[in-house]
């Protein structure tokens, strides 16, 4: 390689605007006139790592398993309390809907008191439980 390119990837390396090509390409062309760039070149040689060949899909796969952990517990944790919230609704709605309003209690009253005659018997009280008609009488 020229010595002007070399020059070139020096500066290029000692202003931090070199790429990791151009560094490979200087660390193994430099020569003994550059010691410190000589030095950093040696420790990078000996001390360069290799990744495993299927290093990012082991990483992958582990970071899926932690997120997919936390998935399920929000699943879990929404369902729960969705099916509470269903529960609790259902309840509610069947309780206000049990009772009868003033106006339908009224008549049937009226219609308990029209199956009487008054010649056959008169009914002491009339009681209205929900939906249910008690009628006392009397005969007398």
């Amino acid at each position: 390689m020229k010595e002007e390119n070399i020059k070139n990837l020096i500066t290029k390396y000692k202003l931090g605007t070199s790429s990791l090509k151009e560094e490979a390409l200087l660390f193994d062309n430099v020569d003994d006139s550059e010691t410190a760039i000589k030095a950093v070149a040696t420790f990078v040689k000996k001390n360069k790592k290799v990744a495993p060949d299927n290093f990012n899909n082991d990483l992958w796969k582990s970071f899926d398993k932690k997120t997919t952990q936390k998935n399920r517990f929000k699943i879990g944790l929404i369902s729960a309390a969705a099916s509470i919230l269903l529960i609790s609704t259902l309840y509610i709605n069947n309780i206000s809907d049990n009772g009868l309003s003033y106006g339908e209690k009224e008549a049937l009253l009226n219609e308990a008191k029209n199956m009487f005659t008054e010649q056959e018997v008169q009914p002491i009280s009339v009681l209205i439980e929900s939906d249910l008609i008690i009628v006392y009488t009397k005969i007398e």
